[in-house]
């Protein structure tokens, strides 16, 4: 019972509790799994994404509205953060996109992959301060430590991402614990052949889809983990082990 706690100790309790997880991109795919997995273990969870889907909704999710690519609408993120709760528990940086490489499609990638966690980490560093534990987790990729020739300004941006864990985890110690998550395949595209899906498993030492699981157990293990930060969780099935040259 929280009557039962001093009163210092059960205003950091009560703050804790009303202090939400920030994820991005979480309408549709793993970033909808992992919110709702929070939102079933008692988090609350603000949302936001391009779109706000209601096929899903639950009590603890709070979505909200915002092309994370535009700095106008990050601020209005932002804003709602700061003025409706007295802190902030987490951000998950989950939203992504996966372009084929361009010009075009390279802005948007560093838009999304590193522009929009740099700045929301920045501005929202005072609201995660207030909370007695708090965690930036930031979901890279696999390709991030090894590149991609297919797929090289996603790969970039990515490994951009990928060392922004450790600027942050630094500038934000002890308080505030910032890791990063390297997941490889998770789950297939909707569009993509059978060809495709037989070539991409076999990347792998285990050879199947996983589904977002590894990702929300991953996520969950940092969030309640309280010595780990500038690390990487790496998820992706033994990829960087498979054809390896011995």
């Amino acid at each position: 019972m929280l009557d039962d706690l001093p009163t210092e100790q059960t205003a950091l309790t009560t703050q804790h509790m009303n202090s939400p997880i920030l994820v991005t991109g979480a309408s549709q795919r793993v970033g909808l799994a992992l919110a709702l997995a929070l939102a079933k273990a008692g988090h609350t969870v603000v949302s936001t994404s391009r779109s706000i889907g209601t096929d899903a909704a639950h009590p603890n999710i709070i979505p909200f509205q915002a092309d994370l690519c535009v700095a106008a609408e990050r601020q209005a993120l932002i804003d709602h953060l700061r003025n409706d709760y007295p802190g902030l528990r987490a951000i998950v940086h989950n939203a992504s996109l996966w372009l084929d490489d361009g010009l075009d499609n390279l802005q948007t990638m560093f838009q999304l992959h590193v522009e929009a966690p740099y700045h929301l980490n920045l501005a929202l560093g005072d609201q995660l301060a207030k909370v007695e534990k708090a965690d930036i987790i930031h979901v890279c990729d696999e390709t991030s430590s090894r590149g991609s020739k297919s797929h090289i300004g996603y790969a970039a941006t990515k490994a951009a991402l990928q060392n922004m864990v450790l600027s942050f985890a630094e500038k934000y110690a002890p308080g505030v614990r910032v890791n990063g998550i390297l997941p490889g395949l998770l789950i297939f595209k909707e569009d993509g052949d059978q060809a495709y899906r037989e070539q991409a498993l076999k990347k792998a030492l285990l050879e199947f889809e996983p589904g977002a699981g590894p990702l929300v157990d991953a996520v969950m293990f940092l969030l309640e983990s309280r010595y780990s930060t500038g690390s990487q969780v790496v998820i992706n099935g033994g990829r960087h082990l498979k054809n390896r040259i011995a």
